[in-house]
């Protein structure tokens, strides 16, 4: 009879902490200002105006590509996400280019993307990290 309860107990328990996995990160900080300025990395660069939306980018063909961009140089809308809802981005993710009626989504590595850098995990390897490190203003 008492390993029954015990399995109830425990039971219980894995479904409480699946649930909270479902749920959005914790917002226990101030929401950053929108992105604004350049980002770069080896594999190229992202450009934000600073209205939340807008982007323009210049990345290496393979990671566009590999993306799901169609073409490495363009202008479009971005998002960031947690699951299918919109997310502020150091607490997404997914980092998502709108080209058209094109969506390009890449891994965001929350825990790192602030407004001094965006890290996305490689579009063919995902244990991969690639920094877009902003650029000084000026």
């Amino acid at each position: 009879m008492r390993w029954k309860m015990w399995l109830i107990l425990c039971a219980c328990c894995l479904l409480a902490a699946c649930g909270q996995a479902d749920g959005p990160p914790e917002a226990d900080t101030p929401e950053p200002a929108p992105l604004e300025g350049v980002f770069v990395s080896d594999y190229g660069s992202l450009s934000f105006n600073g209205d939340g939306e807008s982007i323009s980018w210049d990345l290496d063909a393979e990671f566009a590509r590999e993306g799901g961009l169609t073409a490495a140089q363009g202008q479009g809308a971005y998002v960031f996400l947690f699951h299918n809802e919109e997310w502020r981005y150091d607490k997404a993710e997914r980092f998502v280019i709108l080209e058209g009626e094109i969506r390009a989504e890449f891994s965001n590595v929350f825990g790192r993307t602030g407004e001094a850098a965006i890290v996305l995990a490689l579009p063919w390897d995902a244990g991969t990290e690639v920094a877009f490190v902003r650029e000084p203003a000026g």
